[in-house]
C-alpha cells in the first residue's frame, strides 16, 4: 500500500486496482475491498507524500520543530514563540522548494494553489501531533489545514468561549436557588407544589425545544457535510483534470518545439537543394552546349 502512495498520481489508480485484482485472485476478498477503496491522492497530498520519501531528514526536521512550537503554545511562552516562528514560515517555504524543484525535475509545473495547499498541509503537521503522524505516513490522499488551537464553527471560525459563558448558571441550577426563596411555613407547601409545576413544564417545553433543534441543526450539518464532500470530490477530479491538462500541455509544447526545429532543418536543406539544383541546371546547359558543338564538329568533318 505504502508504495502505491509513492507513484505519480497518474499511475496510482491503475496500480491501485491491479493490487486490488491480485489480492482479490489470491482470495483475500477483505483487503482487495481495502486496497479498491483507497482515494487517488491530490496534488498537493502526492507532493507531501513525495517529500516524506525523498527529504526524510527535512521532514523530521519538521516535526521536531512542531513539537518544540507546540510545547512553547502549552506553556505560553511568548518569547520562545516570537524566536520559533520565523523559523516556522522559513522551514515551510524550504520543503514547497523543495517540493517544486522535485515536480520540476520530473517535467511537471506546480500551480500556485496547488502551493498554497502544500504549504497549509506542512504547517498543520507544524501545530498538530495527529497531522504530523498523518505525514509521516506518507499515505495522504488529501491536503491538510488547520484552523487554530481553539473552538471552531461548521464554517471554521473560531468560536470565542468566555468566562461568563462558562460560569452562567443552568436552568436546573436557578431553580434549585428559587426554590428556598419560596418556600414558606409547612401550611403553605402545597401552595409551593403548585407553583413549581409550571417551572417543571416550562424546563421540558425548552428540553423539547433543544432536541428539535438539535435535530434541525444535525440535519443542516449532514446536508452541508454531503455538500463539502460532493465539493472536495469535484475539486479533487478538477485538480486533476488541470495536472492531465499541464501534462498535455507540456508534451504538446515539446512536440511543437520539435516539429519548429525539424522544419527549421527542413527549409535549410530545402535552400541547400535549390543551390544544388541551380548549380547543377548551370552545369547540364554548358554540357548541353558542349554536346552541341561537339555534334556541329561531327557533322561538319563527315560532310
Amino acid at each position: 500500500m505504502l508504495t502505491l502512495y509513492g507513484l505519480p498520481p497518474e499511475q496510482f489508480t491503475a496500480a491501485r486496482n491491479q493490487l486490488a485484482k491480485t489480492l482479490r485472485d489470491a482470495g483475500d476478498t477483505r483487503g482487495s475491498e481495502s486496497i479498491r477503496a483507497l482515494r487517488k491522492p491530490t496534488i498537493a497530498a502526492w507532493l507531501a507524500n513525495r517529500l516524506v520519501r525523498t527529504a526524510p531528514d527535512q521532514i523530521a526536521e519538521l516535526t521536531e520543530f512542531g513539537e518544540d512550537l507546540r510545547e512553547a503554545h502549552r506553556r505560553g511562552d511568548r518569547i520562545r514563540l516570537k524566536v520559533l516562528t520565523p523559523g516556522r514560515h522559513e522551514l515551510v517555504d524550504r520543503l514547497v522548494q523543495i517540493a517544486k524543484a522535485n515536480a520540476a525535475h520530473d517535467g511537471r509545473s506546480i500551480t500556485v494553489t496547488t502551493a498554497e495547499r502544500l504549504a497549509a498541509t506542512l504547517d498543520a503537521a507544524l501545530v498538530d501531533p495527529g497531522a504530523a503522524q498523518m505525514l509521516r505516513s506518507g499515505r495522504l490522499s488529501s491536503g491538510l489545514r488547520h484552523v487554530g488551537f481553539g473552538v471552531v464553527d461548521e464554517t471554521g471560525a473560531p468560536v470565542p468561549i468566555t468566562g461568563a459563558m462558562r460560569d452562567r448558571p443552568t436552568p436546573t441550577a436557578t431553580a434549585g436557588k428559587a426554590s428556598p426563596r419560596k418556600s414558606g411555613p409547612k401550611k403553605k407547601a402545597p401552595g409551593v407544589r403548585t407553583k413549581k409545576l409550571p417551572q417543571d413544564e416550562l424546563l421540558r417545553r425548552q428540553r423539547a425545544e433543544l432536541q428539535e433543534r438539535l435535530r434541525e441543526v444535525e440535519a443542516d450539518y449532514e446536508a452541508a457535510e454531503n455538500e463539502r464532500v460532493a465539493a472536495e470530490s469535484e475539486l479533487d477530479a478538477n485538480e486533476h483534470h488541470i495536472a492531465d491538462m499541464q501534462t498535455a500541455i507540456e508534451r504538446l509544447t515539446d512536440e511543437l518545439e520539435q516539429a519548429r526545429r525539424e522544419l527549421r532543418q527542413a527549409q535549410s536543406r530545402t535552400r541547400k537543394l535549390e543551390r544544388a539544383l541551380t548549380h547543377a541546371a548551370r552545369f547540364a546547359a554548358a554540357a548541353r552546349r558542349r554536346r552541341d558543338a561537339q555534334h556541329q564538329r561531327l557533322e561538319a568533318f563527315n560532310a
